[in-house]
């Protein structure tokens, strides 16, 4: 590499603008959008949805579809113009020297295929130089690199034999595969509990101080761009508003904007602790059992296992595993309560148990003065429809074939269905309440963001009345303006409704922000339980304070 190919930009965007053509007419989506990429660094790109952040990736990767017209600007890469080259020249770059890793882990990888496989695959298209056997040993790697556990046995599962945030990791390793001069990383931690989160950013902060990759971090969450990018770029509706270094930006933003973006983010308030010397560590259980307030949801001996099922084990058998062991849950009338653990831990079988859409092994399940046996079909008991659930991947709660009007209706029709006495619900005004244009009503769920079909599902659960709430990330795709807005609809629903809502979150902040007991998953068990002010200011549980300090040092006080 010659001197002048050192000093200069890897990524050179100047004076961009793009435009979306439809029925409706053109739509400007990104106006004189300029920036540069250095090698070896990471820019972050912040902004809320429909800043235009995730759209200047598709721009640099050539991902765009034909409604998007390029009207000013151009993309240079090492030298030379990509927008000048043709679509083969732009597809032999793709993979190789620029890699993406995209935001839904769910349409990112081939259902029918083993996770290793996918990779081995990778490997194997940017390397015909490999053996199949050296390209499975780099997948292996790859899969050990970005922290899936046991990876040699995991090669031969499938997607959906992993949690959520396990498979935005073999997403991840897939985007590693050849080796790129410049990874765009579309929100690639938006699934991950905080800290594997960490695990992830140190990866890409290793990978690229060892190597030299230039990555492009889309985001919205502040936490991510203050631990790991070295300069960030703030978008707001097509437009750059600010740049700078980021400890510039973090400490003393110009725009206002970036400043309301910053005053959003949840802060972790802990307290002086006061924990006293006799209090051991490990396993713990705090003043939930004996609490005398009535509960209305009470989870007893709730236990799942994954693996073989049937005959006895034989030679070579895998022992089968228990996703939960023994996990008991209690919650008073109208209150929220927290579960929160790593990838894995269980947390959202135990969600969705509680909803009657999974069975366990064993355990016993009641609301109120009804009982219901968890190891029977929830459909079977009647357990199905007591409990509304929000589901952590709105892309795939959504039937595509369904405009927002159609699927709210239907929500509004089951809430009636079970006796509400209130007046209708109203799904217009309920898309007021959530921030939404009553314009979406008519589209169909691939016409919106991340974050718009976020929020309709939440419509859709507080639509049909429930009895429970059981809300699965529900803010994990939000930004962060949004999400504070989100947070406080959801207290106020279930204060004024008198619901009751098990919220699973790894974001630490938020859960602290909304319930009032918490409960600590590790490896299908309940680590440690408690109330909220208690856990994270006394607990002296050594997984508790692990999570608490995983979280970003600058949004805790």
């Amino acid at each position: 590499m010659t001197v002048e190919q050192m000093n200069r930009p890897l990524l050179r965007v100047q004076n961009l603008g793009l435009r979306h053509v439809s029925g409706d007419g053109p739509t400007t989506i990104l106006s004189d959008v300029s920036f540069e990429l250095g090698r070896g660094e990471i820019l972050g790109i912040i902004g809320e949805s429909g800043a235009g952040k995730s759209t200047v990736g598709n721009a640099i990767l050539g991902l765009l579809s034909p409604e998007f017209h390029q009207t000013s600007g151009t993309i240079t890469f090492d030298g030379k113009a990509l927008d000048a080259m043709t679509v083969g020249e732009r597809e032999a770059l793709r993979g190789r020297r620029i890699s993406a890793i995209f935001q839904d882990h769910t349409a990112s990888l081939d259902p029918l295929m083993s996770v290793g496989a996918q990779v081995q695959e990778t490997c194997l298209a940017v390397d015909r130089s490999l053996s199949r056997r050296e390209a499975r040993a780099r997948a292996i790697d790859l899969l050990a690199r970005v922290g899936i556990p046991e990876p040699e046995r995991r090669y031969r599962n499938y997607p959906h034999q992993f949690s959520g945030g396990q498979r935005q990791r073999i997403v991840i390793a897939i985007a590693l595969a050849g080796s790129p001069d410049i990874i765009i990383a579309d929100e690639p931690t938006s699934a991950l509990d905080a800290t594997v989160q960490k695990q992830v950013l140190e990866l890409l902060r290793t990978l690229v101080d060892e190597t030299g990759v230039s990555v492009i971090l889309v985001t919205h969450d502040m936490g991510v761009i203050s631990e790991i990018t070295d300069r960030v770029l703030v978008m707001r509706k097509g437009l750059v508003v600010e740049t700078n270094f980021t400890a510039a930006i973090l400490d003393r933003p110009n725009h206002e904007y970036t400043k309301k973006l910053l005053a959003a983010v949840p802060r972790l308030r802990i307290p002086a602790a006061t924990t006293s010397a006799g209090e051991e560590s490990g396993r713990t259980v705090h003043a939930i059992g004996g609490d005398p307030t009535p509960m209305y949801l009470v989870a007893d001996n709730v236990s799942k296992q994954f693996g073989p099922l049937g005959f006895a084990w034989g030679i070579g058998r895998r022992k089968p595993k228990f996703g939960l062991n023994d996990v008991g849950l209690r919650l008073p009338r109208g209150t929220i309560t927290g579960i929160v653990g790593e990838s894995g831990s269980g947390k959202t079988t135990f969600g969705r148990i509680i909803a009657g859409l999974d069975t366990a092994l064993a355990g016993r399940i009641r609301i109120g003065a009804s009982e219901f046996d968890a190891s029977r079909s929830g459909r079977r008991t009647g357990l199905l429809g007591r409990v509304q659930m929000i589901f952590q991947d709105p892309s795939v709660s959504l039937n595509p074939r369904m405009t927002i009007a159609e699927t709210l209706e239907e929500s509004i029709r089951f809430g009636a269905k079970i006796g509400s006495s209130e007046e209708p619900a109203d799904a217009a005004a309920m898309m007021d309440r959530l921030g939404l244009a009553r314009s979406l009503l008519e589209r169909y769920p691939h016409q919106l963001s991340g974050g718009q079909k976020q929020r309709v599902c939440i419509a859709r659960a507080l639509l049909a009345r429930p009895e429970i709430i059981v809300a699965d990330e529900p803010t994990s795709a939000l930004d962060v303006s949004v999400q504070a807005e989100i947070v406080q609809l959801l207290k106020d629903t279930i204060t004024d409704k008198g619901m009751t809502m098990v919220f699973i979150s790894h974001d630490l902040a938020i859960v602290q922000e909304m319930c009032s007991t918490v409960y600590i998953f590790k490896d299908g068990r309940v680590e440690d339980c408690g109330p909220t002010e208690f856990i994270f200011s006394r607990s002296d549980n050594p997984y508790t304070r692990t999570l608490i300090n995983a979280r970003p040092h600058r949004f805790i006080c």
